[in-house]
């Protein structure tokens, strides 16, 4: 029996509740969320244990792993979160050295301190105009515990894994991989792999982010082909239990069974069906003057990157992030994330063709409007001034991953630099000062800054301005270090 039979079994047999929750099957709720709250049950005769599943969750997490070809998957009601946590603190022990991409999601640094780990930084190439990483790639491997790694990345590069995978895989090294951005990928045939398939030992997938469930829906994937010992395994299965939620939430759960189902009886037909709305969207887009998409080769096909020609690109006036708001306030059309020079739109096989007409058709209309404007703009006088502060401003994302990657930027392990006593200070105070907190502007959610770290002027640069001060860490004279306490 699914979980959905299973919970519409408990629903059709109409109990008079004394259990948890308090909303009673959905009274005394606003009428909008009294059908779907009927569902949301506990751990009652019927609905299985997510801790210990061997019956109806057992079914849904046997038909995820059929589908998507692991050894085991798991349920996770936590979000991505839960399971990077788990998968890193499970495999790891305090003080261990481990290899990890710096353009890595916050969840991987707070893994990183919660367990004292010094981390071993991978660098991507970032490209100078759009401020993106394109590139990662691994030349050599320190003494190191497991590889994180995270694939694919927020905007959709899917680089050479399998070629890191097998690397690490050659000294004994466990990968684990932040595939939250990649549950999608096996439906596209032609398109990138996910990290499953090409021989990651343990996988986390948010489903959520780009398949039909509700947020916070997730799933670790332990890989047919792991190398992980039976100790691990343990410890992994014990952070889960202990990190995630005694009271798993049914309706998440649920949603995950539904779409379990819809992948399996139309997922080839809905993916095939999107990819030929993006061809025809990206054909439409393709004549727009003052636009355009760039298609990464090793790209997530589902993943839309807007950008503004150099030429055309006027701060503040015509950049990604004006274009973004004109696209929500006059078009009602909302994207992922923007910057000054990009605009992320996601899409998934839930878009339909008429969404696709929606965002063409504004696009065209925007763009109509700048080619109008273009020679009113006295700001776009001093275009070759703007030009020049684009090219500086992108190259800012290159300058920081320089300065972090040199032996002055590490000062302490994060997990020692969290206690230490600190002061807020200006940000033009902090240069060269060492951090005592993390930045990570969100989205993407990825720390431009983490305790620990000395601060250089280009990730001053970086900080978003809503930011005035920053934590930084107070030494003594004698430069002593003393452990912070309230």
């Amino acid at each position: 029996m699914s979980l959905i039979e299973a919970l519409e079994k408990i629903k059709s047999e109409k109990l008079v509740s004394f259990h948890m929750p308090g909303h009673k099957n959905g009274r005394l709720v606003p009428k909008e969320f009294m059908e779907i709250l009927k569902y949301d049950i506990t751990e009652i005769p019927g609905a299985d244990h997510l801790h210990d599943a061997n019956n109806c969750i057992l079914e849904t997490e046997q038909k995820i792993s059929n589908l998507y070809n692991s050894e085991i998957s798991k349920l996770l009601i936590n979000g991505s979160t839960v399971g990077i946590l788990s998968m890193i603190m499970g495999l790891t022990k305090k003080g261990d050295k481990v290899l990890v991409n710096r353009n890595a999601h916050k969840s991987i640094y707070n893994a990183i301190e919660m367990n004292e780990l010094e981390p071993m930084y991978i660098y991507p190439e970032v490209d100078d105009f759009l401020g993106i990483p394109i590139d990662l790639k691994l030349d050599s491997i320190d003494d190191v515990k497991i590889c994180i790694l995270t694939y694919p990345t927020y905007e959709g590069l899917c680089y050479s894994i399998e070629e890191i995978i097998e690397m690490c895989h050659s000294r004994g090294i466990p990968v684990v991989v932040d595939e939250a951005h990649g549950a999608h990928l096996f439906l596209h045939k032609e398109g990138p792999k996910s990290a499953l398939e090409l021989g990651a030992d343990l996988v986390v997938q948010s489903f959520h982010k780009t398949l039909p469930t509700m947020t916070q829906t997730a799933c670790i994937h332990i890989s047919k082909r792991n190398i992980l010992t039976g100790f691990q395994l343990d410890r992994l299965n014990w952070y889960l239990k202990s990190l995630q939620s005694s009271s798993p939430s049914y309706v998440l759960m649920a949603s995950i069974d539904a779409m379990i189902t819809l992948i399996k009886s139309d997922g080839t037909q809905l993916s095939e069906c999107l990819e030929v709305n993006i061809s025809s969207f990206y054909k439409r887009a393709s004549l727009l003057k003052h636009l355009r998409f760039i298609r990464l080769s090793n790209g997530d096909v589902t993943k839309l990157l807007l950008s503004i020609p150099c030429d055309d690109y006027v701060p503040e006036v015509w950049d990604g992030n004006i274009i973004s708001k004109m696209l929500r306030e006059n078009y009602g059309i909302q994207s992922e994330y923007d910057t000054s020079t990009l605009v992320l739109f996601m899409t998934s096989i839930s878009n339909s063709k008429e969404d696709f007409e929606a965002l063409n058709l504004a696009l065209e209309l925007l763009d109509q409007w700048f080619e109008i404007n273009l020679a009113n703009m006295s700001v776009y006088k001093d275009r070759q001034k703007s030009q020049i502060d684009l090219i500086d401003m992108s190259d800012k994302y290159n300058r920081v991953y320089h300065s972090i990657s040199t032996e002055s930027s590490f000062v302490y392990k994060a997990s020692d630099a969290v206690l230490l006593k600190y002061k807020l200070c200006s940000l033009e105070e902090a240069i060269g000062e060492v951090s005592a907190e993390y930045i990570t502007p969100y989205p993407p959610g990825i720390p431009i800054l983490v305790p620990g770290e000395r601060i250089s002027k280009s990730i001053i640069e970086m900080i978003p301005k809503d930011v005035c001060n920053v934590k930084i860490i107070e030494e003594t004279i004698n430069e002593k270090i003393e452990v912070y306490n309230e």
